[in-house]
């Protein structure tokens, strides 16, 4: 089984799966067969942080990993814009709206359609330095709803963590994998 750019959608056409919940609006998402869905691991916040600031990501995963994750962040929660501006170590970047894209990243950004509204698509760096000094690019999805669940929860965001997936794959993943329910 291949995820990537190997996965033949003619031959295993997968296994619907209906994710949301937590403001992410109720959807079908596709992957292949051996693929699943799984809660991620809640992002690392300030003390004090409000709970419905640290829901964590849900997750296209199987056995050799995570391909990608996805989550809906309220707009009523802080967003550290140092974290999105310069992500490292763990540190992800956390997009409310297309707006928290930082100016320098936005401008290499492009917009595409999706069946659930509007998208901007980019690759942001990211930089480890635990054991030794790593960086790649990882692809980005922020996904604008033409109807969201909840009006706190406008967007949807997808991403690759340390690029498990390119970003030709991500929009792939939006574009025919991913439908209203």
């Amino acid at each position: 089984m291949s995820f990537g750019p190997d996965w033949d959608r003619e031959a295993d056409p997968g296994t619907p799966h209906h994710i949301g919940g937590d403001g992410v609006p109720h959807l079908r998402l596709t992957l292949p067969d051996g693929v699943g869905v799984e809660k991620g691991h809640a992002p690392v916040t300030t003390p004090g942080t409000p709970a419905e600031c640290r829901v964590p990501p849900q997750q296209a995963a199987d056995d050799q990993g995570v391909y990608y994750s996805w989550y809906s962040m309220s707009t009523s929660c802080e967003v550290d814009m140092e974290r999105n501006e310069n992500p490292h170590n763990g540190m992800h970047p956390r997009y409310r709206t297309a707006a928290d894209i930082p100016p320098a990243v936005n401008k290499t950004a492009r917009t595409v359609s999706t069946p659930l509204g509007p998208a901007r698509v980019f690759k942001q760096k990211f930089w480890r330095a635990t054991n030794e000094y790593r960086s790649f690019y990882e692809p980005f999805v922020v996904i604008t709803l033409d109807k969201p669940a909840d009006p706190k929860h406008p967007t949807l965001v997808y991403t690759s963590e340390e690029a498990k997936i390119s970003e030709k794959d991500l929009i792939r993943v939006v574009m025919k994998d991913l439908a209203p329910r």
